[in-house]
């Protein structure tokens, strides 16, 4: 895809309406795959492998988040799609959130699991007690894949990655979200807490809070039906019959 390689799990049909799944940091898109099978009974879902993540090559450096917001734009633009609803995980929403506010005519509208970054855990030891009390929630199978995707990473491209994570704001990159957006969590989720997620909801010009009961961090590969039942609405309405994208005129 353009200057970068991007690997894409999807199931290319154009006749139907399309879903672009971003991961988080040091992830891939095999973490999603759970919910990808199950939004594929309806939609036309892609899973990416950012530059430098998974499968992918890693490009000469670690890229940015606004970077990484661009390259989902250019494979939505080389794919063909036309009006997907962008959904991110973790640091993938910091990512999704630049790439809508950055592309205001590029989707039909976004969704954010479990987002990053806290303002009030903006540093490497708050993250990780975060992520360690996480860890102690998720099943083994989501650890392990969670664990194999960091291995594959290396410790140095993350950390590097870490410090562009630190450095987006996405409580101001939200702001200029105008497409309708819905910010799921889960209700045991350490990383993105209650106050934060409801804090970014108040700051977006257009969007609903969801939360899944019991779930952890990893919604997406533990919970994945429950995940897309509390998506379910928001995404039919942005993509059924009738709908148009649209963004919101109200000030932020």
């Amino acid at each position: 895809m353009g200057a970068h390689a991007v690997d894409v799990r999807g199931s290319f049909d154009l006749q139907r309406p399309a879903v672009v799944l971003v991961h988080g940091i040091g992830m891939s898109g095999e973490y999603f795959l759970p919910y990808a099978d199950v939004l594929a009974a309806t939609y036309d879902v892609y899973a990416l492998d950012l530059p430098g993540y998974g499968s992918t090559p890693n490009p000469p450096r670690a890229l940015t988040v606004a970077e990484l917001g661009e390259v989902v734009a250019e494979v939505c633009a080389q794919l063909g799609l036309k009006a997907p609803v962008l959904i991110g995980h973790s640091m993938g929403c910091q990512i999704v959130t630049n790439t809508v506010a950055n592309n205001p005519s590029l989707g039909a509208g976004y969704v954010l699991i479990g987002p990053t970054v806290d303002p009030a855990a903006r540093s490497l030891p708050a993250q990780a007690w975060r992520l360690f009390r996480d860890t102690l929630a998720e099943p083994f199978a989501t650890n392990a894949v969670v664990f194999r995707n960091y291995l594959r990473m290396g410790p140095l491209r993350y950390l590097r990655t870490l410090r562009y994570m630190f450095a987006d704001r996405p409580e101001e990159t939200i702001r200029q979200c105008r497409l309708p957006g819905l910010v799921v969590r889960g209700a045991r989720d350490p990383i993105a807490s209650a106050a934060w997620v409801r804090q970014l909801v108040r700051l977006a010009p257009d969007a609903s809070l969801r939360e899944v009961p019991e779930g952890p961090h990893a919604l997406q590969h533990n919970q994945s039906q429950a995940l897309a039942e509390a998506c379910a609405p928001f995404i039919a309405a942005r993509t059924g019959p009738g709908a148009v994208p649209r963004a919101t005129s109200r000030d932020s």
